[in-house]
């Protein structure tokens, strides 16, 4: 008993979902449509579940959690035989025996592109530009409430602003690489310690 969806054969006695030859990229997507159609066909329905989806939760318009796709029982993905390598991509391919989603095909070496936190964006949809990822980054809060951005600026005030340093005990001050403002001041004891009374990073 078997069922046929380009380019899967699902045959429900072996347990084993065959890939066409000649085909050595499969997506997560693809494979779950094709698992559903098997499973409600008319052979498909005298058998136990082929495999369970899960993910493809909504975060924002068009951009979906990506899929897990989870073979139950013995099912497992079979690529055909010879010397290439397959990848298993667009998703999580989890499942088979013994944690094995896909079953051993001589010369043939597998990749199970996987990840944690994948998303899928639709048509239509949207991810962050590059300017909106870098502008999240430096807004971050590093450490005592101060950002990146902030961080950097007190950094570069240090070590290239103008400063006033006593050459003993007093006060002290780094200011801005503009020279318009303050960024770090405090007071310096005969020892050597100092102490930061103030900091400005905006």
């Amino acid at each position: 008993m078997s069922f046929y969806s380009a380019p899967f054969t699902f045959n429900f006695l072996t347990e084993l979902i065959a890939v066409d030859g000649g085909t050595t990229d499969i997506l997560c997507a693809d494979l779950y449509t094709a698992i559903k159609a098997a499973q409600a066909s008319a052979e498909g329905i005298q058998y136990p579940k082929i495999g369970e989806g899960s993910g493809l939760i909504e975060l924002g318009p068009g951009v979906e959690v990506g899929l897990t796709v989870e073979l139950l029982g013995n099912w497992q993905l079979s690529f055909a035989t010879g010397n290439y390598v397959a990848r298993v991509a667009g998703g999580n391919l989890v499942g088979g025996p013994g944690g094995d989603p896909v079953a051993y095909s001589a010369g043939v070496q597998t990749l199970l592109i996987q990840s944690a936190a994948s998303t899928v964006v639709t048509e239509g949809g949207s991810v962050p530009t590059a300017a909106q990822n870098a502008a999240a980054t430096w807004a971050a809060i590093i450490e005592n409430g101060l950002s990146a951005a902030a961080l950097q600026r007190l950094f570069a005030a240090v070590l290239s602003g103008n400063a006033t340093v006593p050459s003993g005990a007093g006060a002290f001050a780094f200011r801005d690489l503009a020279d318009t403002k303050d960024r770090v001041v405090g007071t310096i004891d005969n020892s050597g310690a100092r102490e930061v009374t103030d900091i400005d990073g905006t």
